[in-house]
């Protein structure tokens, strides 16, 4: 049977198939540069979703590229790639990378390494990726994979407080500075036409989401993305449910004696598919 989305054999299909998703990718040597940013993903766990959602060769879009997690993964998988990033001090951290970085072994080792290894040659666009995805024609990119900010009011209303993220802006179009909830999944609807518009057919919308208590409540946030995505037109794949256990930071003691607060650990992995 030719397989029409991926390089994997059938054992590989069906171990990434699993809804549980614990990884244990320690900090790479890209990791003392890319953790300013707080909210990046390994490398290596980019890869492997690209790995699974594409072939080698395509070309894929971030569009919400942070310090280049994605545009790094898919530098270990021999795929082309293109990120969108609205904060100029991200996307100056990933041009260093580039510069002083090169993919060799499945790895990324500094640029005087002896043994040589191949330059960055993923593409990140500074700007509002709303704006910069208008831009792209339509069918152009097999997956889009991405990472959004997670709600409202990073930081601004204590989002510092809940979590050691630092991917704060000052910028209006950030989706991290929506005004509320609604404001952000109006925004998401936004995204998800382009994102509709853009991707090519039968191929797969995935985010990474995380989940937020809020007010004394548990706002259970990918369903709601999920949801928002699925109104217009995309159909809802998959979940999967990842964490890291190389990188999980210690369990704090919230209302510890008084009442359950959860210590979210994990993230959603969103899986949506353009049908038409």
């Amino acid at each position: 049977m030719e397989n029409r989305l991926n390089d994997l054999n059938g054992s590989q299909w069906l171990y990434w198939t699993n809804s549980i998703y614990e990884t244990n990718f320690p900090p790479d040597q890209t990791f003392p540069r890319r953790k300013a940013h707080g909210a990046m993903k390994p490398p290596e766990l980019m890869a492997e979703i690209i790995t699974f959602f594409t072939k080698a060769g395509e070309v894929i879009l971030d569009p919400f590229a942070g310090v280049g997690g994605t545009l790094l993964g898919a530098e270990l998988t021999g795929r082309r790639a293109v990120g969108i990033e609205l904060n100029p001090e991200w996307v100056r951290v990933y041009q260093e990378l580039r510069q002083d970085f090169r993919a060799f072994g499945g790895a990324f080792v500094p640029a005087a390494n002896p043994e040589g290894g191949r330059l960055l040659g993923a593409e990140l666009i500074l700007g509002d990726c709303l704006a910069v995805m208008r831009r792209f024609p339509d069918e152009s990119f097999a997956a889009i994979i991405t990472d959004p900010p997670y709600g409202c009011h990073h930081r601004i209303n204590g989002f510092k407080e809940e979590t050691n993220f630092s991917m704060f802006s000052i910028n209006a179009a950030d989706f991290g500075n929506s005004e509320s909830y609604q404001d952000y999944l109006e925004k998401i609807r936004v995204f998800g036409n382009e994102a509709l518009r853009i991707l090519q057919p039968k191929r797969y919308l995935v985010l990474l989401i995380g989940d937020r208590f809020h007010r004394g409540e548990y706002l259970p946030l990918g369903t709601m993305v999920a949801e928002t995505l699925r109104n217009i037109g995309f159909r809802w794949k998959g979940i999967r449910i990842w964490w890291n256990k190389a990188t999980q930071r210690p369990l704090k003691p919230y209302a510890v004696k008084s009442c359950f607060v959860p210590n979210i650990t994990h993230q959603n992995i969103i899986i949506l598919r353009k049908e038409s």
